[in-house]
């Protein structure tokens, strides 16, 4: 699972509101549809997006990929503040699989679900985080192109209690 919020959001003025819709949003759809990972679902609330992969790597190299996209945009070119920037968290666990009867699309839902949106609130702007879990799959299943460094045990946001973090980079990034 893939969390992300936008740092500085709530201080945009409704003009802001506007070119971030149009130029933040679209410009990410459009440039997410080039990707070769997908995710299998996808939502956004304002400015937090929600996405779920069928792996492990595909969900760290989209990460990847996405934190690399806002951190090279010129933002001011594009009418919104140019610090603009995301905060990622990836975790994987056992999820509920469903329609959602509401909206009509595929859903994810369950505790690990909330374990991800927890992650979040405390990664640093501008890197992506993840859950030991997450991690644990990363080296098992032999991903040598991403590397998840340890960062600490960590308070969750909410109180949802104290897990090792670690950061997602690629093998070849420096720390």
């Amino acid at each position: 699972m893939f969390f992300a919020d936008v740092v500085g959001y709530s201080k945009l003025s409704e003009m802001e509101v506007a070119h971030f819709i149009q130029e933040f949003l679209g410009y990410i759809v459009e440039e997410m549809e080039k990707y070769p990972y997908q995710p299998l679902t996808r939502n956004t609330w304002g400015d937090a997006f929600y996405f779920v992969f069928a792996s492990v790597e595909d969900a760290a190299k989209f990460a990847l990929k996405q934190r690399d996209l806002i951190r090279d945009t010129d933002w001011a070119q594009r009418g919104l503040p140019p610090d603009i920037n995301l905060r990622i968290a990836l975790h994987t666990g056992p999820v509920y699989r469903f329609t959602d009867p509401m909206i009509k699309q595929l859903n994810f839902s369950g505790s690990h679900v909330s374990r991800a949106a927890r992650i979040e609130p405390i990664t640093p702007p501008g890197q992506v985080y993840a859950s030991e879990h997450f991690a644990s799959l990363i080296v098992a299943n032999n991903i040598d192109d991403i590397t998840c460094d340890y960062v600490g045990l960590l308070q969750l946001a909410k109180n949802y209690g104290t897990f090792r973090m670690y950061h997602v980079r690629r093998s070849h990034e420096p720390e």
